[in-house]
């Protein structure tokens, strides 16, 4: 048994993307980056966070967009030592879009899509979505292109759907890029087309994207669409493994089980059915006893 290409349409949360200077707050020597806030954020060095924190307030307070969209995101997820408190986020992606801030446009948007902490509302998430969009922000677009395809607030229109997945994969997002590679797998945009599944597949693998990841290596590892290639397939598996995907794990253990292009090893089959069990995939327990026996 191994696991095959897996059709993948989500809406993602962003603090990065095409941010919207605000003319309200010019010293560019403290504002605050994005790539600093990430890795601190991600951190345990609560001294920095504090620091961080009242350099985002302080810089938000002085009608910074991109402070006020990061505020808004610190306190949607109770970053830098903060509370989650989504009243507090939305006031502050409120204030960010009124700055013509894009991203926060988009935040709110997903906040309403999603019904986190205020009540669903499809027309509101269209809303801000919709904004976002105007302002070319690839998170958006992709959003609104879920909302017809999920026929939310819109009717459903596949068609239109793939046709907004494309517009966000063709600025580089993604999720845009893995949408319209399924548009192409499913010919939902009118048009079934497998070359093109795998090239913005392999787009949004090649940005780290793990579901792609894992649908590129079982298109090297079956080697219907693209030349087959075992070598190929275990790279974009462990891509796919390191950001613990267990289906990846899964179909390595199965190749070297099976000794399918690689020297047969069912201790390595093992420990790669091991992790896959680890990571919730109940199946591979019984691989796991197979080989025991």
């Amino acid at each position: 048994m191994k696991f095959s290409l897996v059709v993948s349409l989500f809406i993602s949360f962003i603090i990065s993307g095409c941010e919207a200077k605000s003319e309200n707050y010019s010293q560019e020597k403290d504002k605050v980056q994005i790539l600093e806030f990430k890795e601190i954020a991600e951190g345990n060095d609560e001294i920095q966070q504090k620091s961080l924190f009242q350099k985002i307030q302080k810089n938000a307070e002085n009608g910074d967009s991109t402070a006020q969209n990061l505020l808004g995101v610190v306190y949607e997820n109770g970053y830098l030592g903060q509370n989650e408190d989504i009243e507090n986020a939305i006031t502050w992606y409120k204030k960010s879009a009124e700055n013509g801030n894009g991203i926060a446009e988009n935040n709110i948007g997903n906040l309403y899509y999603r019904g986190q902490g205020v009540e669903k509302n499809d027309e509101l998430a269209y809303e801000f979505y919709n904004k976002s969009m105007q302002k070319k922000v690839p998170e958006a677009i992709n959003s609104i292109g879920l909302m017809y395809f999920n026929g939310s607030y819109v009717a459903s229109d596949k068609n239109k759907a793939c046709g907004y997945f494309k517009e966000s994969a063709d600025l580089g997002y993604y999720l845009g890029e893995s949408n319209v590679a399924n548009c192409y797998l499913n010919g939902w945009n009118g048009l079934k087309d497998k070359n093109k599944y795998f090239q913005y597949s392999l787009k949004a693998a090649e940005k780290n994207y793990a579901p792609s990841q894992f649908n590129v290596a079982v298109m090297y590892m079956k080697g219907e669409i693209i030349e087959k290639s075992i070598s190929k397939a275990i790279y974009w598996y462990e891509k796919a493994l390191q950001q613990n995907d267990p289906r990846a794990a899964y179909n390595l253990a199965s190749l070297y089980e099976e000794g399918n292009g690689v020297p047969k090893d069912l201790d390595k089959a093992y420990r790669y059915y091991e992790l896959a069990a680890e990571m919730g995939l109940d199946v591979a327990k019984i691989k796991m006893s197979e080989l025991k026996n």
